[in-house]
């Protein structure tokens, strides 16, 4: 198809402020060995915003794809204004979670993750959603792209530590 006329993805700045503050912060916290953000500057844009109980929670699913992912995901830079197909993929679970859709965000997030790291995954996804519409910041129902089955399978394993997550 052409460039001109395809329908481009959403990129960081189409987002609206509630998806551009997760991915910041999701972003930020997978590049915890990077000097900027810190954890500090993130717990205080957290704060700032009133969603600063929901860090731990980003941490816990951080922790879960670090550990159990069978699948890479990508992961830009905090301040890359490019979202990769991983980056959607994760919005719209946390928005069908903000929405009470579990089974969407289950079945989102075992693209990357086994059916157990996926239901561990859960409980922490349920609680930042609540933390994040608490607030106010309500993520819209996007369907941007959806895997199908032909592209799950398809996708190549990895070892724990691949340098994919950057």
């Amino acid at each position: 198809m052409h460039r001109s006329t395809s329908t481009p993805a959403l990129d960081v700045p189409a987002l609206c402020a509630a998806e551009r503050l997760f991915i910041w912060g999701f972003r930020a916290k997978a590049r915890r060995g990077s000097a900027v953000p810190t954890a500090a500057d993130i717990q205080q844009v957290y704060d700032h915003f009133r969603v600063g109980d929901a860090v731990p929670s980003l941490e816990s699913i951080i922790e879960i794809f670090a550990c159990t992912a069978h699948t890479a995901i990508e992961v830009h830079c905090p301040t890359c204004p490019r979202m990769s197909e991983s980056e959607h993929g994760i919005l719209r679970a946390i928005a069908a979670a903000q929405r009470e859709h579990i089974e969407i965000t289950r079945e989102q997030f075992e693209c990357w993750l086994p059916p157990v790291g996926a239901d561990w995954a859960l409980a922490p996804v349920r609680g930042l959603a609540t933390i994040f519409r608490m607030a106010g910041l309500v993520m819209p129902d996007r369907h941007v792209r959806t895997f199908d089955q032909d592209q799950i399978m398809a996708m190549k394993s990895w070892f724990v530590g691949s340098p994919t997550l950057h």
